[in-house]
């Protein structure tokens, strides 16, 4: 029996793909963004009831490398290299509004960072 692959990232969450991939082609990596569509959403960590860490890839392939979008122009959003720096393990949703997600864990203030610096698990 074949496993199911998890769905693409840009089919669940358009908006924030559409969002990341200007955001990384203005910060000059442009191979980064393009690696956005092949993106799988392996769903939120479950390390505690408000972590906000959305893995992308299956555990064990993080880097301890990332990529902060935060400030007064941009919702919170870091992006956790994986072990390549190819692509990306995981990202912490911190202030983007994902709209409706079941499988986000509750009682999350999606304006708050959590101060995560190993990207849950």
């Amino acid at each position: 029996m074949s496993e199911i692959e998890p769905p693409l990232l840009v089919d669940v969450h358009p908006a924030l793909v559409s969002f990341l991939d200007a955001a990384l082609v203005a910060e000059g990596e442009p191979a980064l963004a393009r690696s956005l569509a092949g993106l799988r959403l392996h769903g939120w960590s479950r390390c505690s009831p408000d972590c906000v860490h959305l893995r992308t890839a299956p555990e064990g392939r993080a880097d301890s490398t990332w990529i902060h979008f935060d400030g007064d122009e941009a919702p919170g959003v870091w992006l956790q290299l994986d072990r390549n720096r190819e692509s990306f393990a995981g990202m912490e949703i911190c202030g983007f509004d994902l709209g409706a997600d079941p499988g986000r864990p509750s009682g999350r203030d999606p304006g708050r960072p959590t101060g995560s610096e190993d990207g849950g698990t």
